[in-house]
C-alpha cells in the first residue's frame, strides 16, 4: 500500500489532500461509513463491490479494472474487494471550488458515480498521470498539482458520459460556489460570514444576491441542508440521534431538534417513526 498526504492548502480550484495505492486482499472493505472530500478509486485490475445509501434508496454496483467510481463527501458508502479476484486501486481525495464543476463535465454525479471510457487511448492517459504521483512522491507542490489538472483534463476527455457546461453569470458562479461550500462543510460550525469569505465579499452583499437567486437566505439554506441530509440518516440508518446530530453540523441535540420540528413539524424520533425504510 502506498498513501501519500498533500499537506499544501494553497490551492483552492481543486484542493488535494491524499492519494494512493494499494493491492487489496480478499474482501478488504470500507464502511458503511462517510468521506470528508470526494475520492476517485480507479481500478487497475481485479473487482469488487461499491454500495450507496442516498435518500432512502440503495445502490450496488459491481466493478472491473478500467472503471473508477466517485465517492461523494458526506454520503454513506460502502466497498469492498472482491473474495477471488480482489482488486487492485489508487485513489486521489480532493475537493475545491472548481471540483464539482469539474466532476459534472465528465459526468460523475450522484447519479452516475461510475467512470466508463469512452476509448481505451483516453482511460490509459488519465490512469498514467494519477500513476505517476503515486510514483514519484517527492514531486514538489507545484508538480503534484500540475499532475492532478491533467488527470481532470483526461478524466473529462475520456469519459463516455462528459458534457458540456453552460457558462454562468458571476451570480450563478456565486451560488453555485455557496452550495460547494455547504455540502463540503455543513457538518461544521460554518456561518454566513464564512460563506461570504469563502468568495472575499461583504456579508451584506453576499446575503442579498444569495437571496435573490435562491429565495433563501444563505443561514436558511444552510438549516434546510443539513435538516434533509439527517433525514436521508434517519430514514435509512439506525444511528442514534445525537450521532445523527453531529454528523450534520449540531454540536447540541436540542438545538437540532428544536430546527428539524420547525422544519417538518415533527421532533427527529416521530418523523423517524414515520419514514423509515431500513428493513
Amino acid at each position: 500500500m502506498k498513501n501519500y498526504l498533500f499537506l499544501s492548502q494553497e490551492y483552492f480550484d481543486i484542493t488535494i489532500y491524499q492519494y494512493g495505492y494499494e493491492q487489496c486482499l480478499p474482501h478488504h472493505t470500507f464502511g458503511p461509513g462517510l468521506r470528508n472530500h470526494y475520492l476517485i478509486h480507479c481500478i487497475l485490475s481485479g473487482s469488487g463491490t461499491y454500495k450507496t445509501h442516498h435518500g432512502g434508496q440503495a445502490s450496488e454496483y459491481h466493478l472491473h479494472e478500467r472503471q473508477a467510481f466517485l465517492i461523494e463527501p458526506n454520503q454513506l458508502i460502502h466497498y469492498y474487494a472482491d473474495h477471488s479476484t480482489p482488486w487492485e486501486y489508487m485513489w486521489i481525495e480532493f475537493d475545491g471550488m472548481k471540483a464539482r464543476e469539474y466532476l459534472m463535465e465528465a459526468g460523475l454525479t450522484r447519479s452516475s458515480l461510475i467512470y466508463h471510457p469512452s476509448s481505451e487511448e483516453g482511460r490509459t492517459e488519465m490512469f498514467r498521470h494519477l500513476r505517476y504521483l503515486v510514483d514519484h512522491p517527492g514531486l514538489l507542490p507545484a508538480e503534484v498539482m500540475g499532475y492532478t489538472y491533467l488527470f481532470f483534463g483526461a478524466l473529462i476527455r475520456s469519459s463516455r458520459n462528459a458534457r458540456k457546461l453552460p457558462k454562468n453569470n458571476i451570480q450563478d458562479f456565486y451560488v453555485q460556489s455557496t452550495v460547494d461550500f455547504i455540502e463540503s462543510f455543513y457538518m461544521n460550525e460554518i456561518s454566513v460570514e464564512d460563506m461570504a469569505a469563502n468568495l472575499d465579499l461583504n456579508r451584506s452583499y453576499f446575503s442579498k444576491i444569495f437571496k435573490k437567486a435562491t429565495q433563501k437566505s444563505p443561514q436558511d439554506f444552510l438549516i434546510q441542508y443539513r435538516i434533509n441530509k439527517a433525514c436521508e440518516l434517519l430514514r435509512s440508518t439506525s444511528m442514534p440521534i445525537v450521532q445523527i446530530a453531529h454528523l450534520v453540523g449540531y454540536n447540541n441535540q436540542f438545538h437540532f431538534t428544536r430546527a428539524f420540528k420547525n422544519l417538518m413539524n415533527l421532533p427527529p424520533q416521530e418523523w423517524r417513526k414515520r419514514n423509515r425504510t431500513l428493513s
